[in-house]
């Protein structure tokens, strides 16, 4: 593996100082240089992949106490998910088990609440999550004055500003769980959410990209209202089983990366082809270090250079491009 990695170095280097041309465009020697030294022949690791940070969004049911945040985290966990982060700007809930207990989670908080004063941009810049998981609509559907059309069009501005945030935010939205309202006197709520469950997936059809898709998550199916809630709303410790069941096969689908994340280009380019030759190459590896560093590449297609779906396009891109073309790996982590 060594003599083949040098014998390539060699017919990059030459003897001197070189100048690469790709399709018009010139690339010093010394970003190569710079790039090469850090891969230093595969021998020194690459730098360790940030954590994932996941934001729990919704109302009491995610966040007062949410201990299905609880359950999930510890079956991550448990699975040698490891690397991960629950986020948010509300903190501090106590459950039977140990966790993360970072979260978004706002007891009786509308999800048109949210989009109308403009709270998610916020708790966004905070946190910085990759992936958010989102369960709202139970308390706009209680209040008697929200319809179907108005939570989704709250739904969408809520994503519009989590793009704003991360282009490629990966985004869990929940069939919400069935409410039993009788106590409420609202006779209608169950049938709402029904309709509001049904409206969803062609809703997340119609935002859904490549770069940030939208999963549909139905927390609503097998969920027993006399049985797994407390008081016909909130989730008991067999109600949190059952939404934790649900999240945890959607999320470690986006973990393992086998949900796409990246953007189809015209022509059909691989995500790591960032100049479109037809060929993963050095020359890509330059490209996004140019870009990295502050220049403007031209022939330079970003939406195929995040190859680690970490959701920038930086050094580390560069670097798994570069032990791609010498043979050290033989694919991207997504």
């Amino acid at each position: 593996m060594a003599a083949g990695f040098l014998k390539k170095r060699n017919e990059m280097f030459g003897k001197n100082k070189m100048i690469f041309k790709s399709k018009g465009n010139f690339i010093n020697v010394t970003v190569l240089t710079f790039l090469m030294v850090l891969i230093n022949i595969g021998l020194l690791p690459l730098a360790a992949a940030a954590q994932v940070r996941i934001m729990p969004l919704g109302d009491s049911i995610t966040g007062t106490p949410g201990c299905w945040r609880a359950i999930l985290w510890n079956q991550l966990q448990n699975s040698g998910y490891t690397d991960i982060d629950f986020v948010g700007t509300q903190t501090g809930q106590t459950c039977s088990l140990p966790f993360d207990s970072d979260c978004e989670g706002h007891g009786g908080i509308l999800a048109i609440d949210i989009a109308d004063q403009n709270q998610l941009p916020s708790w966004l810049n905070a946190t910085n999550p990759d992936i958010l998981m989102m369960h709202l609509g139970t308390n706009d559907i209680l209040s008697g004055t929200k319809t179907v059309d108005m939570i989704l069009s709250a739904y969408s501005t809520m994503v519009g500003q989590m793009r704003v945030n991360n282009p490629y935010m990966k985004i869990l939205v929940a069939q919400i769980i069935p409410v039993y309202t009788a106590t409420t006197q609202c006779t209608t709520c169950y049938q709402q959410v029904i309709d509001l469950n049904v409206a969803i997936p062609a809703w997340a059809a119609g935002l859904a990209t490549s770069q940030s898709p939208i999963v549909v998550v139905d927390q609503w199916t097998g969920f027993d209202t006399t049985i797994d809630t407390s008081e016909g709303i909130h989730p008991n410790d067999t109600g949190n089983q059952k939404i934790a069941d649900k999240w945890y096969p959607a999320l470690v689908a986006y973990l393992n990366g086998s949900v796409s994340t990246t953007t189809s280009m015209a022509g059909g380019s691989s995500n790591g082809d960032v100049n479109e030759n037809g060929t993963i190459d050095i020359v890509d590896a330059l490209l996004i270090a140019q870009y990295y560093v502050g220049l403007d590449p031209a022939n330079f297609n970003p939406g195929l250079a995040d190859v680690n779906c970490s959701g920038i396009r930086d050094i580390i891109d560069a670097l798994l491009i570069a032990r791609y073309y010498v043979g050290l790996i033989s694919s991207f982590p997504c």
